[in-house]
């Protein structure tokens, strides 16, 4: 199996079994909770599809983004100045060839992608949120019409405040678990922190869109008795709970089926499995794209081999005759070492001089300014704790 079709074939999976957590939760939700704000709540119609088929939507452009994102190092994005700058030289370079193009380095490409990767997932959110509260209000009595956008206005501004929120506490960062479990008990595992998070979220969805509402043009807004009211803030707890419940369950099932150890070897048994079972695992740690995720299984893989008694035939054929694979096991383990070591004697300048040294060890730490390249250099701390 090649790489691409690993990493394709876990996010199919990922979305099958997200498929089947959202369809339970608009059904529990539309049948439980909601069908007494419905006039016929048993009797299927083709809006009542389209609802369907919307919230389903909008949960795939949630996953999408979110998979977009995703990564197994926390790499920082450019600010606004930098993406200012950046676009002035680029301007003046391409029109003029005045302006320099020393900014467009491999570095700053990458910082650039993770920023438009995250307004693109903090959009995503915020339309997630308006397609999936219109969905699950959709033939409600109380709501119809321009009432009906104004809810999904509430529910866009939920998804935004949730994007950022999320960018913010890098929880799009795919953490691999040392100890590896079964992914149905590890998602059995997040299922009570999820209801707990979705319920929080929700409480706080409902304050901070009742003051959106205020900012509302009229027609949007609900003119109708202290009751309705009341109802109509019952009705969207309910959806929002469900929506949160969603993005939740989404991420952390995200988090559990991208992060399972990846088995790089032939069957047992087979020829391959006979004669090189390394080779699957050395070529995909040797040819795999620099802190992509298809390396990161692979360290993972190798790490377990290493450790465990489970694999031992594959340990055993490390230390084959000739000595060669594992000259190579031993290369691809220093490899992110080295690199880690020469990137911290570039950044610390790499100076010798007595002088610069005495200087900066009489800074006192507040005026030292930290340079955000050292912190760059332990992005790959999940790596180096694999291979410790």
């Amino acid at each position: 199996m090649s790489s691409t079709e690993i990493v394709k074939n876990r996010f199919l999976g990922f979305l099958i079994w997200q498929s089947i957590h959202s369809t339970s939760i608009f059904l529990f939700c539309k049948t439980f909770f909601l069908s007494p704000f419905t006039s016929n709540p048993l009797s299927p119609s083709l809006l009542s599809l389209l609802a369907f088929l919307s919230f389903h939507l909008s949960l795939l452009l949630f996953s999408t983004s979110l998979s977009i994102i995703s990564s197994p190092q926390p790499d920082r994005p450019a600010s606004l100045l930098e993406l200012a700058l950046g676009l002035v030289r680029f301007l003046l370079n391409s029109v003029t060839g005045c302006g320099s193009s020393e900014i467009w380095t491999p570095s700053f490409r990458r910082r650039v992608k993770t920023s438009l990767g995250f307004l693109l997932f903090i959009i995503a959110s915020a339309v997630s949120g308006f397609l999936s509260v219109f969905s699950i209000c959709w033939n409600l009595e109380l709501f119809d019409g321009m009432r009906l956008i104004g809810l999904g206005l509430r529910g866009f501004s939920f998804g935004l405040v949730y994007g950022v929120h999320y960018v913010y506490k890098r929880r799009w960062v795919l953490g691999f678990p040392i100890i590896q479990r079964p992914p149905f008990f590890s998602f059995k595992m997040g299922l009570p922190s999820a209801i707990g998070q979705a319920l929080k979220l929700s409480s706080a969805a409902v304050l901070f869109s009742t003051v959106v509402v205020v900012f509302l043009p009229d027609p949007f807004k609900s003119h109708s008795t202290m009751g309705h009211f009341i109802v109509e803030q019952i009705i969207f707890y309910i959806g929002s709970t469900a929506i949160f419940l969603c993005w939740e369950l989404s991420h952390h099932l995200h988090q559990v089926l991208h992060t399972k150890r990846c088995i790089f070897a032939p069957p047992k048994g087979s020829a391959a499995a006979e004669t090189n079972p390394s080779e699957p695992l050395l070529a995909a740690l040797e040819e795999s794209t620099p802190r992509s995720l298809l390396q990161y299984l692979a360290y993972l893989d190798l790490c377990m081999v290493c450790e465990s008694n489970v694999d031992t035939w594959r340990r055993a054929a490390f230390f084959e005759e000739t000595g060669e694979t594992y000259k190579r096991v031993v290369a691809v383990c220093l490899r992110p070492l080295e690199q880690l070591t020469s990137n911290l004697g570039e950044g610390l300048g790499g100076s010798v001089d007595k002088t610069d040294q005495l200087s900066r060890q009489l800074r006192s730490p507040t005026d030292t300014k930290v340079e955000s390249k050292l912190h760059e250099l332990f992005n790959e701390f999940q790596v180096l704790l694999l291979l410790t």
